[in-house]
């Protein structure tokens, strides 16, 4: 888990109209506390009804401050990245469940044919398959009838097995 804090010393100013003629608010410390892929990833500002326009656009500000590309979402289970990407994943291991194609071919159909650096196997084994089915089971509660977020068993049992992927040697594949 890293643990960072640095000082920034910035005044955030936005083109709009409105924001530039609202006092500036001045970010002066950052603290990022995150561990591996997503605590070094975020960069979503991903606004909530009680966020003022003033704190969104100096976020939005200070993002592009620090070299972000902030892209801006309601708030939402899932946000934008998560909400389309574990569907897909859920939907290859589903795939391979009802026997219709094995990982290995999943995993090579969409880098070959999809362009993608990773297979969405190797992609769970990478992001932590606890990781992946504590966000599923964290929808699946607040929308037990979405078919999207329903429980995919064999995560379910890789999960109680205590294979998570890269980080336990064993997942979907084995890293030993």
């Amino acid at each position: 888990m890293a643990f960072v804090t640095r000082q920034f010393v910035r005044s955030m100013s936005s083109s709009s109209g409105a924001a530039a003629s609202a006092k500036k608010i001045l970010v002066k410390h950052v603290t990022v506390i995150g561990g591996g892929l997503m605590g070094a990833g975020i960069a979503q500002v991903i606004k909530t009804p009680m966020t003022s326009q003033k704190t969104f656009e100096s976020l939005l500000d200070f993002s592009r401050a620090l070299g972000k590309h902030p892209v801006a979402c309601k708030d939402t289970p899932g946000f934008i990245v998560n909400r389309l990407l574990v569907p897909y994943l859920m939907e290859a291991v589903r795939l391979c469940e009802r026997g219709e194609a094995s990982k290995e071919d999943i995993d090579m159909a969409m880098k070959l044919g999809a362009g993608y650096p990773m297979g969405p196997f190797e992609l769970l084994d990478y992001v932590g398959l606890d990781t992946t089915k504590f966000i599923l089971d964290g929808w699946h509660e607040m929308d037990s009838k979405n078919p999207l977020f329903q429980p995919c068993p064999s995560l379910n049992k890789l999960v109680a097995e205590k294979k998570f992927g890269k980080k336990s040697g064993e997942g979907f594949y084995k890293y030993k």
